[in-house]
């Protein structure tokens, strides 16, 4: 290597001090991970077994610390918000709380059409099982850019002084603490996997057709330039306003103009448990 000058050398310099901090950096973000890794591997005993499996199928470290602080924040209504297993989807179809959630949908459909002819509403029958829901959970755009965030917050903790070494109780305590206080940025727009109330049909989306065609659909990019300004939103709310005490809606953070959560009469029975 043949070096000509003061500028070659100051070159030379500023690439080895560019590649010394570049390696420390990396070295030190891998060091961090590690510690976070550790901290959320401590939390397992305190978790459900359901949770602790489903996070086992989660993709990145991001998207398994956004659905650990969801289940933190669940605490022990964790339980009773669970998704069904496939023995209580089975058990589902063909019962009365099947057949009075098709009702309720059928009267605001009937509603819809009646003021909107040519159109009519759509919704998937099929519970949203917690296979299901990961698959989305590792897929979804809003989820992965919310992780990343989360990661970052957290990774800041970890790396500060003060922060404790995992292995402790107290260890333990504090970085649960660090999950359940912070704020995930931007809202995902979905439930952590098994927390959907789409896993025990407790939710709905509508979807507005013309035919076969799909009008309005589950789509964030849908929102503005067909629900909105469309109005499919505003006709959406007037026909269940209209027809039914059982739909609350729709969800307003994140905003998605066809969810609207149900809840099923008081004497329709659905098993809570079994395997």
């Amino acid at each position: 290597m043949f070096l000509n000058g003061p500028r070659s050398v100051l070159a030379v310099v500023a690439a080895a001090l560019w590649l010394t901090s570049w390696t420390a950096t990396a070295t030190d973000s891998h060091t961090v991970d590690g510690r976070v890794r550790a901290h959320l591997a401590s939390l397992r005993g305190d978790l459900d077994p359901r949770a602790v499996a489903t996070l086992d199928r989660v993709d990145g470290l991001g998207r398994q610390l956004l659905a650990a602080r969801s289940y933190l924040r669940a605490g022990a209504a964790l339980g009773e918000r669970w998704g069904w297993s496939q023995a209580q989807i089975d058990r589902y179809e063909g019962s009365a709380l099947q057949r009075a959630l098709e009702s309720e949908i059928a009267r605001v459909r009937a509603a819809f059409e009646a003021e909107n002819p040519g159109y009519t509403l759509w919704v998937n029958p099929q519970v949203r099982s917690v296979e299901r829901q990961v698959e989305r959970w590792n897929e979804n755009p809003s989820v992965a850019a919310s992780a990343e965030a989360m990661l970052a917050v957290i990774r800041r903790e970890v790396a500060m002084s003060k922060a404790p070494r995992p292995g402790s109780a107290a260890a333990r305590e504090w970085f649960s603490t660090q999950l359940r206080s912070a704020v995930p940025t931007p809202t995902p727009t979905l439930a952590a996997p098994g927390l959907s109330r789409h896993g025990r049909m407790q939710a709905v989306d509508f979807q507005v057709k013309q035919g076969e065609r799909l009008v309005a659909g589950p789509s964030q990019a849908d929102i503005a330039p067909v629900w909105e300004a469309q109005g499919w939103c505003e006709r959406l709310v007037r026909a269940v306003r209209l027809t039914s005490a059982r739909f609350e809606g729709p969800l307003v953070t994140p905003n998605e103009p066809w969810h609207y959560e149900y809840e099923a009469p008081a004497d329709v029975a659905v098993a809570r448990t079994g395997p």
